[in-house]
């Protein structure tokens, strides 16, 4: 028999030791510091006084369809009758003291059509004429990675990408897409780019030769939470014998004269033939340090962002309007606090319990530390200020909810890729028989940490 320690119970370590034990002979041992499984998967009731409790998500509350890892993994543990899609897929920028519609024909904010981006408002007459212009110029392939806003910034002007790219992207991955990487945080853009002439252009070609239907969803979610995913995961390893520690934190790594990798833990110690760490970089460094100081140093040249999240949850009368975008978005030029909101209850057709509004409301980004830094306190009332400011809602919230991710967005800047081929070298170098996997590496989104944990598994048990 082989023994495969997993490192870290977030959905990585979780889609790994599925992974794992598809493969006969093998023995794995799945062990995280906190007291329950999922990372940031988590889903919580909120309780409303007099009314039935809402279980709203805490972290990521849908996952990419268009990326089948998820819906795949889904799949196999026969969850296929808990997925749903986003009732309102469009989402708006507050930009001008005003909701405005992002335009549909975008590629990450990219435009594929100049009229429908004229007719959104999100950019003046001139910087409409200065983007169109792309397309008329013969561009180089880019030589090397680059930042995104550097990139686009060349090609279409920078009220494009202050408008528009920066809080989509910017917002996704909690950055500054003047620092973030083209290659690494958008691959679909990178990839257009390379065989040089007009992005827009190449784009539309891209679109028009993908298999994808355009009218499928884009999103899925679990009715009852993300969470559904890591319960039925726990449940099922658990039946196909794999041993789950939660509460055990491991400290460090090192080889014994046997081949075998030795991982101190704050609970004992295990012995095994092959180690996954699925943990933020920083904590994979610092389990590393004895074993390859080389990988852990380059391990701390990953920087992180901190982002709180907080649920606000309304009576309906309390908020003006209609509300009939999935989300709204924040350009930092806005100066708020708030950088993002998600109109669950619009969204989500089963959060709508037709008495409630729910909103999702980020804060915190690179450059940013107030989402960290503030109190619940001060982070309720300053978010309710944003939220009267782009809403105009004025009456108190009937229920909030304050959940908080430090260091919870690996950045990748430009030359990431780069760095992780080179920590992965380094690493096999010294110890082949102890791979990296996680949203610190090749991908943050639900289905790329998926298909991460599965595919460093199977190499290490398939070899």
């Amino acid at each position: 028999m082989s023994q495969l320690l997993i490192i870290g119970g977030g959905i990585t370590g979780l889609a790994a030791a599925w992974e794992a034990v598809q493969f006969p002979r093998v023995e794995v041992t799945l062990i995280d510091a906190q007291p329950r499984l999922g990372g940031k998967i988590l889903g919580s009731e909120i309780a409303i006084a007099d009314e039935q409790p809402l279980m709203i998500d805490e972290g990521a509350d849908a996952f990419l369809a268009r990326v089948p890892d998820a819906v795949q993994l889904c799949k196999e543990l026969g969850l296929e009758e808990e997925f749903t899609h986003p009732a309102v897929g469009r989402a708006q920028v507050f930009l001008g003291g005003e909701l405005r519609f992002l335009p549909t024909d975008t590629v990450l904010g990219v435009p594929l059509d100049f009229e429908s981006l004229a007719a959104s408002g999100l950019i003046s007459p001139a910087a409409i004429e200065r983007a169109s212009s792309e397309v008329d110029v013969d561009w180089p392939a880019p030589t090397g990675d680059v930042s995104i806003g550097e990139f686009l910034t060349e090609r279409y002007g920078r009220e494009l990408v202050e408008h528009v790219v920066a809080p989509l992207i910017g917002g996704i991955n909690a950055g500054n897409v003047d620092r973030l990487s083209l290659q690494a945080v958008t691959p679909q853009l990178f990839a257009a780019a390379r065989g040089g002439g007009s992005l827009t252009l190449a784009l539309r070609k891209q679109q028009q030769q993908s298999p994808t239907d355009p009218t499928d969803p884009v999103f899925t979610a679990l009715l009852g939470g993300t969470s559904v995913l890591v319960d039925a995961l726990h449940d099922a390893l658990e039946a196909r014998g794999v041993q789950i520690l939660t509460g055990s934190e491991a400290v460090s790594c090192s080889q014994s004269d046997q081949g075998k990798i030795l991982t101190e833990l704050s609970t004992g110690s295990i012995s095994s033939d092959e180690v996954l760490i699925c943990t933020p970089a920083a904590k994979a460094a610092h389990l590393l340090r004895s074993i390859s100081p080389n990988t852990a140093r380059q391990l701390e040249q990953i920087s992180y962002s901190s982002v709180a999240l907080l649920t606000f949850v309304f009576n309906k009368e309390s908020v003006p309007g209609e509300l009939l975008a999935s989300g709204f978005l924040i350009p930092r030029t806005a100066q708020l606090l708030m950088t993002a909101a998600s109109v669950g209850s619009t969204k989500w057709a089963h959060w709508d319990d037709g008495k409630h509004v729910v909103l999702r409301v980020s804060a915190g980004h690179s450059g940013d530390l107030r989402g960290a830094e503030l109190t619940d306190e001060e982070l309720i009332l300053g978010l309710q200020a944003d939220l009267q400011t782009t809403l105009g809602i004025t009456d108190p919230a009937v229920a909030t909810r304050v959940s908080r991710w430090p260091d919870g967005f690996a950045q990748y800047e430009v030359g990431h890729l780069q760095l992780i081929e080179s920590i992965e070298q380094s690493l096999n170098k010294d110890c082949p028989q102890i791979l990296l996997a996680g949203s610190s590496y090749r991908g943050l989104g639900i289905p790329a940490c998926i298909e991460q944990g599965r595919s460093a598994a199977a190499k290490l048990v398939d070899s």
